[in-house]
């Protein structure tokens, strides 16, 4: 099938993302957080989730799809194992794992008396998140995880068992929601729908799109705004709209 020319973009976009990990990966870390928290300082990591939380209000789990280093790492992973995954059993396990990290930052920053300054560069004084062959271990280490879970899961199951990020912007986009605050999404016509089922098909996070454009709306933080439904129907039935509910 002719791939867009947004998706080429796209894909093009995480690709680089991924190339830059070794620089950046530091700002995404969960380790950092927690490092920094009991020494009370907010770290780079920690600024990140908090923006990340606060562009989702307006614009959804998009990084995801178009940013996040995995992202490169998890297209290209669904050519070994693009089987639809269990979305809600895996939420589970994401969910359990994030409470208890977001515990530990709360009780960190707890234990060191509050928070005592800001320091974006905490743990990465060089700018560069891999510069010493233990980092590089590290590194390795991440990408093997998202990779092996992929692998054996299916599409994107790491992202929906692991992923520390998620709930951040799953939690803004919600926000969003609540306050009706006009938001980018995809919209459904389920006039021009035929039930062809390419867009569930398509969909990278193993959505049931064709569901949702029965349904006239597709609502779910699950949605990383990829377009790849968009892009593929035949009938146009799905857009990119900037709306609220």
């Amino acid at each position: 099938m002719k791939v867009s020319r947004r998706q080429r973009v796209r894909r093009a976009m995480t690709l680089i993302s991924l190339l830059l990990f070794p620089v950046t990966m530091n700002w995404l870390s969960p380790y950092v957080s927690l490092d920094g928290a009991m020494a009370g300082v907010v770290s780079g990591s920690v600024i990140v989730f908090a923006a990340l939380f606060i562009i989702s209000i307006f614009f959804g789990r998009a990084w995801c799809a178009w940013v996040c280093p995995m992202a490169g790492l998890s297209d290209i992973s669904i050519r070994v194992n693009g089987k639809r995954v269990n979305a809600k059993k895996l939420r589970i396990v994401r969910y359990t794992l994030f409470t208890l990290w977001f515990g530990f930052l709360a009780a960190g920053f707890v234990l060191a008396g509050g928070i005592k300054g800001i320091d974006p560069l905490h743990l990465t004084e060089s700018g560069i998140s891999v510069d010493e062959p233990m980092k590089y271990v590290v590194y390795y280490g991440v990408l093997a995880i998202f990779i092996v879970l992929t692998f054996s899961i299916g599409r994107r199951g790491a992202c929906h068992s692991i992923c520390w990020m998620a709930p951040f912007m799953a939690a803004g986009y919600t926000v969003g929601r609540l306050l009706k605050i006009r938001q980018l999404r995809v919209t459904a016509d389920s006039s021009k729908c035929t039930s062809c089922g390419t867009c569930s098909r398509n969909c990278p996070m193993s959505i049931d799109v064709q569901g949702c454009v029965k349904a006239g709306k597709v609502i779910t933080s699950d949605c990383i705004l990829c377009g790849e439904c968009v892009d593929s129907c035949p009938k146009s039935a799905l857009a990119y709209k900037v709306t609220k509910l």
